[in-house]
């Protein structure tokens, strides 16, 4: 096993520290089998991978070629947050000069952890120190070496790395392959009087267990899910809960631990006022909503008062939308036939919402005259606008704009509130679209809300407050991300992609 060391912390100013033969705050792995260690090449037999992991600046790694890559696995996910790479005992032309550190939890998606150019050693021997802003943990770290400093070899002496131990913290996700028979633990984990959700998806058997105040065993456990597929479901209350899972034959799954959905206190949400404007009584379409909603006003106000709960924790926060008028008319103000459309400036606390009558009346005859056709319309249109009114705005670069992430963020946002919350149905998610997660409206949207519906049911409602905690222009889908999940957004796209593309089908 890795053995994890507590290890002191250096001045935030300090980006790399020089040391002298010994590195003081390190951890070195402790390498008990060959497959712990992979590169693209070394030279057997002196001058393998496995001496960069040995503890020893007299053995050394060397590939013949000016560029390439050493990988570490560890015996589970490990923070690193510092790294140490020691020169070799010669040729310093040999010595990396741009290279990335990466992690990764399956083997194939690698995510950077950091980067370095025009890097050099003043001596041999000589370690240096690299410290890591990095909150995701990862089985395997990988070091790819674009170049060297010249010469027609790569080499390094030694590969320590600084490393914490993880946290029980939810939701957990973890990927992994075991043989029949094995076994995998997480956990422990505190939910006090609310259920956790453990889930997993993959190929083979996969039984899936969950047991209090100590890891389950075949015998012994609160909750099993052991059909004969790899889809499986748990959910336990309590104190010290241990999620397992047992290769019933070999299997490779994807595993979510889920925390409780957090539900909104039950204080005093407030409304905004709400104006509803018939322009054109007379209308078919509008006979339909004014039968169908009876207090069109208070069916609106209330729906205002659901996507706050959606967006916000606080009651106090639903006070930031103070006026809502929605219109029925026939057409547009400048006399065009239309669908919908919204005035106001978002998060301005004011908007004006308008639909067309005609447009329902077609509704409702295309929905075999349902009266439910017209009420979800009418609801979804209101869960995407109304969000607008509401939401927090992330602080970017760019503007509003087609494929940007401000764009991205404002329209996916709110066509993930919608799909959520069931006013979405007929639309299907689209996961071929170049843009993938900046393609805004419910390509974002379904994106979101697999996020909710397979990972984190708290995720629009963390997202959200992302915009407010990322500040100075540090917000991006990457960032939020990374602060909700511990994972890369293209990770989860990649993953949301092979779902749906496997026949997977969202809870919408």
């Amino acid at each position: 096993m890795t053995k994890q060391y507590k290890y002191k912390k250096l001045n935030s100013f300090i980006k790399t520290a020089v040391i002298s033969n010994i590195c003081v705050f390190c951890v070195i792995p402790h390498v008990n089998a060959q497959t712990q260690v992979t590169s693209s090449g070394e030279n057997v037999p002196y001058e393998t991978a496995l001496h960069a992991f040995d503890k020893s600046y007299d053995t050394k790694w060397l590939t013949f070629s000016e560029k390439g890559w050493i990988s570490y696995m560890f015996d589970k996910p490990t923070l690193v947050t510092g790294y140490t790479l020691t020169s070799g005992n010669d040729a310093a032309s040999r010595d990396p000069k741009n290279w990335q550190l990466q992690g990764t939890n399956d083997g194939i998606n690698w995510v950077h952890l950091d980067s370095r150019t025009s890097e050099s050693f003043s001596a041999r021997k000589q370690s240096k120190l690299y410290s890591l802003n990095n909150i995701l943990s990862f089985n395997q770290v990988r070091l790819n070496v674009t170049s060297n400093n010249g010469g027609s070899y790569l080499q390094l002496s030694e590969i320590q790395f600084e490393t914490q131990n993880n946290p029980n913290t939810l939701p957990l996700f973890d990927s992994a392959s075991l043989s029949k028979g094995i076994w995998k633990h997480y956990g422990p984990f505190d939910t006090v009087n609310s259920k956790i959700t453990a889930k997993t998806t993959g190929s083979g058997d996969t039984d899936l267990y969950m047991r209090r105040g100590s890891k389950a065993t075949r015998a012994h456990y609160d909750c099993i899910d052991a059909n004969a597929t790899s889809t499986e479901r748990c959910e336990l209350s309590g104190n010290d809960v241990y999620v397992s899972v047992y290769a019933y034959n070999n299997i490779t799954y994807n595993i979510n631990i889920n925390d409780p959905i957090i539900e909104p206190p039950s204080g005093d949400w407030i409304a905004p006022l709400v104006t509803f404007v018939d322009m054109n009584p007379e209308t078919q379409g509008s006979k339909l909503v004014n039968r169908i909603l009876q207090n069109p006003a208070s069916h609106m106000a209330k729906r205002c008062i659901d996507v706050a709960k959606i967006l916000y924790r606080d009651p106090l926060q639903s006070n930031r939308f103070k006026n809502l008028r929605f219109e029925l008319r026939a057409l547009d103000f400048q006399g065009n036939e239309f669908v919908a459309y919204k005035t106001g400036q978002d998060g301005s606390g004011e908007m004006t919402i308008a639909v067309s009558t005609t447009h329902l009346e077609k509704l409702y005859r295309e929905g075999g005259n349902s009266d439910s056709a017209i009420s979800d319309e009418i609801s979804g249109i209101l869960f995407h606008e109304v969000t607008h009114g509401y939401n927090n705005s992330p602080l970017t670069h760019d503007g509003y704009g087609d494929g940007k992430s401000y764009w991205a963020y404002t329209e996916g946002l709110a066509d993930g509130v919608r799909i959520g919350a069931g006013f979405h149905k007929t639309r299907q998610p689209d996961v071929n679209n170049p843009k993938k997660w900046l393609a805004g409206y419910t390509t974002t949207g379904f994106f979101l809300h697999y996020v909710v519906d397979r990972i984190d049911p708290n995720f629009i409602y963390k997202f959200n407050k992302t915009a407010k905690d990322l500040t100075n222009y540090t917000w991006s889908f990457e960032n939020a991300f990374q602060q909700v999940l511990n994972r890369s957004v293209d990770d989860v796209w990649n993953e949301y992609q092979v779902f749906i593309n496997n026949g997977g089908k969202l809870n919408y």
